[in-house]
């Protein structure tokens, strides 16, 4: 007798699969760039400030997008506009690669940040087709990604880069596009539509719904779409905490090199790219292995707090125990396991918190904090490493991370309830 496969379950599986592989390679396309930029922008002429500028150019970009795509993808479905940004990130990594001028490489940076706020797009499929109860477990699926992509990227950059000196930049930026066009070419043959309301369509209905959305009294709806949303307290929370998470994470990531540098005197490179791929294979072991396994049976709200606390602790071990390199280990350690315990748990109350039809705009919302938390924390934290004599300033992201803490505990107390009824059976 032949075996009915469950069309739902076939949907699942392959919506998570390619959700996961889109994230996956932009990561790892982002990752590459790391170690070469900032040197390609001083041979372009730039300053120093000029070259880590590059990291914020991007954010922007995703800080303009994110909120809108994830907006889109409820009105015009998600595998559009998630083929729509591969697309365009295929051209920004062909800008960048072909970029003589520093100018043009920003541009380009700018075009890839655009890119990349699909993040809220592929959560958004995500809470698709997983059941309230299973989301925290499947949005983990995401920060499993980010690991990969965040221990792979720098390392294969690197390596690239050191056998094409001369020419890393445009060698390295064709490998990430020949990556995304291949992230393409799988997202048209296996990536479903999740959102079943644009299951099916056609141009012509897709042109009207397009001329439906830019109309003045949707653009009103937008603005009544994100009172909705803003009016609701324990989101706002959730956005607060989705903020400082990020803040604090990408602020130490900004400042890390100089603080292994000064507080450890890990000076070279080799010793530096094995730091950053650390942080990321601890995270896709503890996302992949941990997180999914403890967020059903604890809850979001637990999971975050502990995380929270991880972040808060690490951000003490680090500078406080320096140079003591079991330290040093301890505190990067704790650095991915709190990231990876807070960042699903934040994503899954996003889109558990939203009303319905509106998961796509909430995440986006969230992302969009998120990304302008990308902008302001490393100018922030540098600055503060700057003038606090340098890895002490990490005592002020510990605070940060605290305070986080105890707003998660106070301020979603009463939540719990909430969430409990979406998956009660009456």
């Amino acid at each position: 007798m032949t075996e009915v496969k469950d069309p739902i379950e076939k949907l699942r599986k392959g919506a998570l699969l390619s959700v996961f592989i889109t994230i996956f390679l932009d990561l790892v396309g982002f990752g590459m760039l790391i170690p070469i930029l900032p040197l390609i922008a001083r041979d372009f002429g730039a300053s120093d400030a000029q070259a880590t500028a590059l990291a914020s150019i991007y954010s922007i970009g995703t800080l303009l997008a994110v909120g809108i795509l994830g907006r889109w993808s409820d009105v015009f479905g998600r595998k559009k506009i998630l083929i729509g940004t591969i697309f365009v990130s295929i051209i920004a990594q062909f800008m960048t690669g072909f970029a003589p001028t520093y100018p043009l490489l920003v541009i380009a940076r700018f075009v890839a940040g655009l890119a990349s706020g699909n993040i809220a797009v592929a959560q958004a499929c995500i809470s698709d087709i997983t059941s309230p109860k299973e989301r925290g477990k499947s949005m983990a699926l995401i920060g499993i990604a980010f690991g990969l992509g965040f221990a792979l990227g720098p390392a294969l950059g690197a390596a690239i880069s050191a056998f094409s000196e001369g020419h890393s930049l445009f060698v390295v930026s064709m490998v990430a596009a020949g990556l995304n066009i291949f992230n393409l070419i799988l997202a048209l043959r296996r990536l479903p539509e999740t959102h079943q309301r644009f299951a099916k369509g056609t141009i012509l209905e897709l042109v009207n719904r397009i001329k439906g959305e830019l109309s003045e009294s949707n653009l009103g709806t937008w603005w009544q779409d994100a009172k909705r949303l803003l009016s609701d307290r324990a989101f706002c929370i959730v956005l607060l905490l989705a903020f400082l998470q990020v803040f604090g994470f990408v602020g130490v990531e900004s400042v890390l090199a100089l603080a292994l540098s000064d507080a450890y005197a890990l000076t070279t490179s080799k010793q530096q790219y094995f730091a950053f791929m650390y942080i990321g294979i601890m995270l896709l072991f503890i996302n992949g292995g941990i997180t999914r396994r403890l967020i059903g049976p604890l809850g979001e709200i637990r999971i975050l707090t502990i995380g929270q606390f991880l972040l808060g602790t690490a951000m003490l071990i680090l500078p406080f125990f320096a140079p003591n390199k079991a330290m040093l280990w301890t505190s990067l350690t704790l650095v991915a396991a709190g990231s990876a315990f807070a960042s699903p748990a934040l994503s899954s109350l996003s889109s558990r918190l939203a009303p319905e039809g509106l998961q796509g705009f909430a995440l986006g919302f969230s992302q969009t904090l998120g990304s302008l938390a990308r902008i302001v924390g490393p100018i922030t934290f540098g600055v503060l490493y700057q003038s606090l004599h340098g890895p002490r300033s990490l005592y002020l992201t510990a605070a940060i991370m605290m305070v986080g803490l105890v707003i998660a505990m106070i301020g979603l107390r009463g939540v719990k309830l909430r969430l409990a009824a979406q998956v009660s059976p009456g």
